[in-house]
């Protein structure tokens, strides 16, 4: 006979072992190139365009100001950013910005790495009391989740956010059989902070106030509750966002908000309603079919036989994705913070399977489990690989560079420059009528090759013509001007698929003239980036994705062999 006491030995062994276990393996799958993009010689920016917003306030810290001055985002991730830097001295000297940052980059996506990491066991512990196997597979399934995964690898807020929303769930789980004001502040505060990172998190205080009434009360005060969870979401929104009462503060809210009534981004032109969007484009690229199917089986199963934590996990879901449809501007990170409760839902679909606990059902039970989670894993595998891979931006710098290289050896003429120093910048003075090296349609960003450091676009634009002017590799910004391309063609030309994809596809005519320019003025052209990654085929294709969801894998086509 066995020891009754070993059973409960190893079962607790394994209560703190699977939360530990579970850290650890989605930390490993987070922190697989994290050095993506990151700023070096060749660019000083990253080449993901939101993270050095998220930086800059970092360098008010570094000097004793605590204002971030930016308030487009929650501050409380800025804050966690930030005053570690300086603790660490990872912020340099603001003279030399935006030189040496690349420490800061790292230091910050480390930091949004752990909490998505972070994340994962909370769902486990969330769900471990209600059903252990929902909990193991919820869990496991976030782990590998793509959209949670690649989005982990970014100095941005969605994550850091939806780490707060995990707590706010397990706390709203737990404190809701028996509410009262303590448990309901807790649930609150919890809510305050995912919404001073990220300020649409206030809509998750709906679903902590209602779970009072979706589980099984046992005791406990109601109107302590609904008094509890508003007062501790307002301390924690100011425990994360304290400078609320400054004009900066209001400032960034009026930005946010018009943003997204008014959009501007071209990819989502034309694409009808953002509730439609999130659904047939969003979704299906951010989790992948596989999972998709499961979620959408398990939101039906928790629609006819439901357990508080899928009741909960509805509301939500419906709730933030009825909210976000109204906006303008459809990101696939904005879907985010539906990742943990997605993966919730597409357990309880596996395990609405099983009809009966018979040995049969239990594993076919585990056969799907497993199968998911492998095809979920596969999926974002692939994605992961645009990380480790030479990125097309460099490979396609790289052969420019080549070709600059051999021409010059040929004794072709190329730009050449006698500088002027004046009391504002260098200034060129022109040789003669010479070739400019290299073209782009619009200033050097995120999808371009690094073929200038600063390639932060309009923010970095007054560095950049600075740069452009003093240096004989000169660059020309053609816009779409055809006639202008045909007048004088650079030795290259570098176009990005992220810049002329969507107004490609909205029919902007002197778009489709100028790429008809390139075609018809340069002999040759090569095309860097792949069009589908690994595993591909287990989600929409590449004229299906959100743009963000393109950011580590832009098309770059270069073109060559213009006659001068």
């Amino acid at each position: 006979m066995s020891d009754p006491g070993q059973g409960e030995g190893s079962r607790g062994r394994w209560l703190i072992a699977a939360p530990v276990l579970l850290f650890v393996g989605a930390l490993a799958v987070r922190v697989v190139g994290l050095g993506w993009g990151l700023p070096n010689e060749d660019h000083y920016f990253s080449y993901h365009p939101d993270e050095v917003f998220l930086l800059l306030p970092s360098f008010r810290f570094a000097v004793g100001e605590f204002n971030p001055g930016f308030f487009n985002y929650g501050s409380l991730y800025l804050y966690l950013v930030g005053l570690p830097a300086v603790a660490l001295g990872l912020v340099p000297d603001f003279a030399d910005f935006p030189r040496g940052v690349r420490a800061l980059y790292l230091e910050a996506r480390l930091i949004t790495a752990l909490l998505g990491a972070a994340t994962v066991p909370l769902l486990y512990l969330a769900l471990r009391r209600e059903h252990s196997s929902m909990a193991l597979l919820s869990s496991g399934l976030l782990a590998v989740c793509p959209l949670h995964v690649v989005n982990s690898h970014y100095a941005t807020v969605d994550v850091p956010a939806t780490f707060f929303l995990a707590v706010a769930f397990l706390l709203a789980l737990r404190g809701a059989r028996q509410p009262n004001a303590v448990s309901g502040m807790l649930a609150g505060l919890a809510v305050g902070l995912a919404a001073a990172t990220k300020y649409n998190s206030v809509l998750f205080l709906l679903p902590v106030l209602c779970a009072p009434l979706l589980v099984r009360r046992e005791s406990g005060s109601l109107a302590a509750w609904f008094v509890g969870v508003p007062a501790g979401a307002a301390l924690g929104f100011l425990i994360g966002n304290p400078y609320v009462w400054t004009e900066e503060f209001a400032k960034g809210i009026r930005f946010e908000l018009d943003h997204a009534r008014r959009g501007g981004t071209l990819a989502f032109e034309g694409t009808g309603s953002g509730w439609a969007y999130h659904l047939t484009r969003g979704l299906p690229v951010a989790l992948g079919y596989p999972l998709l199917l499961a979620a959408g089986v398990g939101a039906i199963a928790a629609i006819v036989r439901g357990s508080p934590a899928t009741r909960l996990c509805l509301l939500w879901v419906a709730i933030y994705l009825f909210a976000i449809g109204f906006g303008r501007e459809r990101f696939i990170r904005y879907l985010v913070p539906l990742t943990p409760f997605l993966c919730l839902l597409a357990a309880w679909g596996v395990c609405s399977l099983v009809a009966a606990k018979r040995a049969r059902g239990q594993v076919s039970a585990s056969a799907a489990a497993i199968v998911l989670a492998l095809l979920c894993a596969l999926y974002s595998f692939g994605q992961i690989s645009a990380f480790v891979r030479l990125d097309p931006r460099d490979m396609a710098w790289r052969s420019g560079q080549t070709i600059l290289a051999s021409r010059a050896a040929a004794g072709d003429t190329l730009p050449e420059f006698a500088v002027r120093q004046t009391a504002l910048a260098p200034i060129p003075v022109d040789l003669g009528r010479r070739r400019a090296r290299i073209g782009l349609a619009g200033v050097p960003w995120h999808y371009h090759p690094p073929v200038s450091p600063y390639n932060a676009g309009q923010f970095s634009v007054a560095w950049f013509e600075r740069w452009n002017n003093a240096t004989g590799s000169r660059i020309a910004i053609t816009g779409w001007d055809a006639e202008r391309l045909r007048a004088a063609p650079p030795v290259l030309f570098f176009i990005s698929d992220l810049e002329s994809a969507d107004l490609r596809r909205l029919g902007r005519v002197e778009v489709v003239n100028f790429l008809s320019a390139l075609d018809e003025t340069y002999g040759a052209r090569a095309v860097y980036g792949a069009r589908t990654l690994p595993f591909s085929w287990l989600g929409p294709p590449r004229r299906r994705q959100p743009p963000d969801w393109l950011y580590p894998a832009p098309e770059i086509t270069m073109y060559y062999g213009a006659t001068p």
